[in-house]
């Protein structure tokens, strides 16, 4: 993970946003021709999908989400960019309803990218909490509401009142699969609609995601085995060196989140409504993996010939 984002600050600006806009038209084009175009009515639009969804890259990589900040910096240094930008407002609507592409946009990257080994079975998994606003705030929320988003951030000794986001990621740290659920429900119960679509894995988890029921479950079904860290008084320990080597596994996904979280702001998405929170963090998703492709294509570009 060491200098996987370091371009961000110590290369031409210009140079990453025609990378990323080419890797996502790329992208977008491919699906389209396969799919077909998803937009059933009017024509058009100037602006196009691909460049709403790399500007929404952009904002979402260098101003932490702030839009209005992100649209007036490209509009006075890199209109030549994007000569149609759109406005606060047409953009953030846009964008809502590009969310679901957006993040077919990352899948498929993953496939034709080879970000991720079809015959790797090892996956690691974890969470991280996704506050829709202060705990004290709660009952006054018009986001969202019920019990099921009450929860409790263990590891920080405080509550939370929102979601908690879910990862599932290879041992190179590219994310394969992430979920957002309310934050109530126990982390293990989870795991089902974590890997609902995958099969044949081997996923390392911590003590969170201990359940036998739900891991017998899983291999049963889907012949996914989870190992997740019991308690060191368990009926069953894991050998002393099994359990370091486990541990050390683990720091990979904490290094993930680390990244998401300082760099790509993950936990503070920044929307007032459940469509802008999604369309957000499937962004950053999309950034978090196209950061795995640009720096080494700007590498190559540096590279003499």
């Amino acid at each position: 993970m060491t200098g996987l984002t370091d371009f961000i600050t110590e290369a031409s600006w210009a140079d990453i946003f025609l990378i990323w806009f080419a890797i996502v038209d790329d992208a977008y084009t491919a699906l389209e021709a396969h799919y077909g175009g998803w937009r059933r009515r009017g024509p058009e639009p100037e602006f196009s999908d691909s460049e709403v969804i790399t500007v929404a890259v952009i904002v979402d990589t260098y101003f932490h989400g702030h839009e209005d900040l992100g649209l007036t910096f490209l509009r006075q240094y890199h209109l030549d960019l994007f000569p149609k930008l759109l406005p606060p407002g047409q953009f953030n609507q846009r964008r809502r309803e590009l969310r679901l592409i957006i993040e077919q946009l990352r899948r498929y990257i993953n496939v034709v990218w080879g970000l991720i080994d079809p015959d790797d079975p090892y996956r690691l998994t974890d969470s991280a909490p996704i506050p829709a606003c202060t705990y004290m705030r709660a009952s006054r929320n018009q986001t969202i509401a019920g019990h099921e988003y009450f929860g409790v951030m263990r590891s920080r000794g405080a509550k939370l009142f929102g979601w908690r986001l879910y990862l599932s990621i290879t041992l190179e740290q590219v994310v394969e699969e992430w979920l957002l659920a309310p934050a109530a429900p126990h982390d293990s119960k989870v795991m089902a609609s974590l890997f609902e679509q995958a099969r044949d894995l081997i996923v390392f988890g911590d003590g969170a995601f201990h359940d036998p029921g739900e891991a017998t479950h899983l291999e049963r079904s889907r012949d996914i085995q989870i190992w997740a860290t019991p308690r060191r008084d368990a009926c069953t320990p894991w050998p002393e060196g099994f359990r370091k080597d486990v541990t050390r596994l683990r720091r990979r996904i904490e290094t993930a989140l680390s990244v998401l979280v300082t760099v790509f702001n993950i936990e503070a998405p920044g929307s007032r409504s459940l469509d802008g929170c999604v369309a957000r963090i499937a962004t950053r998703m999309l950034a978090y993996t196209l950061a795995f492709i640009t720096g080494p294509l700007l590498a190559q570009l540096k590279t003499p010939n």
